[in-house]
């Protein structure tokens, strides 16, 4: 039985016992909120002693519900607790989090893209932030600075915001949002077991003992009740936004998320201080939604998504060691560069990665494929004339797509090239879901998700930049890099470190070499008719 099979289930089993868990806490807890404005005081609770009561009819059945404040004189034999329910919510959500971003060596937890924080250090970081966090929550609202409760929450906010901000810079999006939600989850549920149950058995026990029960204690456990009926919708935004790369996925994630929460947070106040909100303004917003859902704003041009027929079969591009046009009117004005791509010193060592959690076409062990090196040589880097072309006179782009394939959650070709104006295929082999997000100074960027098998996406790079790097933030080890020129004279170095550029026309060039660990080396070459320049750029491992 595969690691990814036994992780795809496991996955589904936790998930589904952490919603469950979530729905009867957070479904408890709302009931709650939307019955305390709407209690009402009559002659009858009057003469009753107690706060009000509400009349409701559900499932054929009418109820008669009454609260007391702040406890009754006589305690009932069976009294109901809200409790377990978050108590589930958080340790399923624990482990949920363990099963996506722990396990597996914590590969979908660290991003290389965005800090070179080792697994084993970014699983650390993880677990104080959810557990220390905490401290620093409750110490923030036992300190004077929260007596004023809107003091208090722009703190929080702000609390919330730094921890986001700064995971954004330490390990993958998704993991970010994710921990955020998980953090406050944490605060939430702890909130529950530290603060309002002690609370609420204090008042039981006073009843018990035919004390006076304490008002400060019905105060204290509303007060952090509050806390948990705001962060519930962001919590609640930030789980569902796991099944949206494009959120987590964004340039200014931090920004996005901080925008989601005070959504949430807003919504959540809209309903505690309505007590009815009218159905024609819900539906209203469903037909806004609908319509959006409808327009151009969701349907793609062919020209960037859907140009070429599905069912065409597709081939994988190769990354080629040779550049140029096969065949020129005038070989007696051309010729031929050739050179060596050279890495001095020690290679850094490639990770090794745990996909067999992605997918089981996989077998024996993975790395990473950024630094291949022999004998001093460096393949995978991209070579190309910088300069000194006249561009104008290049060729028309190939009709024919490049084509990158996501297999076996790892893109292939790592490194290609591609013509400005020429289409660009991505992939997906596998059955899992990726998104494509590029990463571009030059070009426009896109963020766009391919959930099932066989998905093709289509794009064309309309300037020159060496390179525009695609990535999945679902894997984020996943990346590859294309380099898009306005010419036909590029080459991806061999095995060997060995490339060449033929049918150059005369003249003095720039070649440049990029290498996403080394980055970028030039060279001149001065190009004569029938003969072969040789060129020779070197890297050097620090």
């Amino acid at each position: 039985m595969s690691p990814a099979f036994v992780t795809e289930w496991l996955n589904l089993l936790v998930r589904f016992i952490h919603v469950v868990a979530a729905i009867m806490w957070i479904g408890s807890s709302l009931f709650f909120n939307w019955l305390d404005p709407r209690i009402e005081k009559n002659e009858r609770t009057k003469a009753k002693g107690i706060e009000g009561e509400l009349w409701m009819v559900h499932s054929g059945g009418f109820y008669d519900v009454e609260k007391t404040l702040v406890a009754p004189k006589v305690m009932p034999k069976h009294l109901h607790w809200f409790k377990w329910e978050a108590m589930f919510t958080m340790l399923s959500g624990w482990l949920l989090l363990d099963i996506v971003f722990f396990q597996g060596g914590g590969v979908t937890l660290v991003d290389p893209n965005v800090s070179s924080l080792s697994p084993t250090a970014a699983t650390a970081l993880a677990i104080g932030v959810l557990v220390g966090s905490w401290f620093v929550y409750d110490l923030l609202w036992r300190s004077p600075l929260t007596k004023s409760m809107t003091v208090g929450a722009v703190v929080t906010y702000a609390l919330v915001i730094s921890v986001l901000f700064f995971l954004s810079q330490r390990v993958s999006g998704r993991a970010a949002f994710l921990l955020t939600g998980g953090m406050m989850g944490t605060w939430m549920a702890t909130n529950v077991w530290v603060h309002i149950i002690p609370a609420q058995k204090g008042l039981v026990k006073a009843v018990t003992e035919g004390k006076a029960p304490d008002e400060k204690l019905a105060k204290h456990a509303k007060t952090r009740s509050r806390h948990n009926n705001y962060m519930t919708y962001p919590v609640v935004l930030i789980m569902v936004s796991n099944h949206f790369p494009g959120v987590y996925g964004h340039r200014y994630n931090w920004v996005v998320l901080a925008v989601l929460i005070v959504v949430g947070a807003s919504i959540r106040h809209l309903q505690n201080v309505k007590k009815e909100l009218a159905p024609a303004l819900l539906i209203g917003v469903l037909l806004v939604l609908l319509t959006i859902s409808h327009s151009s704003l969701t349907s793609a041009p062919t020209s960037a998504g859907a140009g070429t027929d599905p069912t065409t079969p597709l081939t994988v591009s190769t990354p080629e060691t040779k550049g140029g046009p096969d065949k020129v009117a005038n070989e007696s004005v051309v010729g031929t560069v050739k050179g060596t791509i050279v890495l001095e010193g020690t290679p850094p060592p490639n990770k090794v990665l745990n996909v067999g959690t992605c997918t089981s076409d996989v077998k024996g062990p993975v790395t990473a494929d950024a630094v291949l090196a022999k004998e001093g040589k460096l393949q995978n880097a991209f070579v190309w004339i910088k300069s000194g072309l006249d561009v104008s006179k290049a060729p028309a782009a190939p009709s024919e797509p490049v084509v990158v394939d996501q297999k076996g959650c790892m893109y292939k070709p790592h490194v290609i090239g591609a013509r400005v104006g020429q289409k660009v295929i991505f992939l997906n082999s596998d059955t899992v879901l990726h998104n494509v997000r590029s990463v571009a100074e030059t070009n426009g960027t896109f963020n766009e998700m391919m959930p099932t098998k066989d998905m093709r996406l289509e794009k064309v790079f309309e300037k020159t930049e060496v390179p525009v790097r695609a990535k999945c933030d679902v894997h984020p080890w996943m990346s590859a890099f294309i380099g898009v020129v306005p010419h036909p004279f590029f080459a991806v170095s061999g095995t060997a470190g060995e490339f060449s550029l033929v049918n150059v026309p005369e003249g003095d060039y720039e070649i440049e070499a990029w290498h996403e660990v080394f980055g970028r080396q030039t060279a001149k070459a001065k190009v004569k008719a029938r003969e072969t320049a040789q060129v020779t750029l070197t890297f050097r491992a620090e």
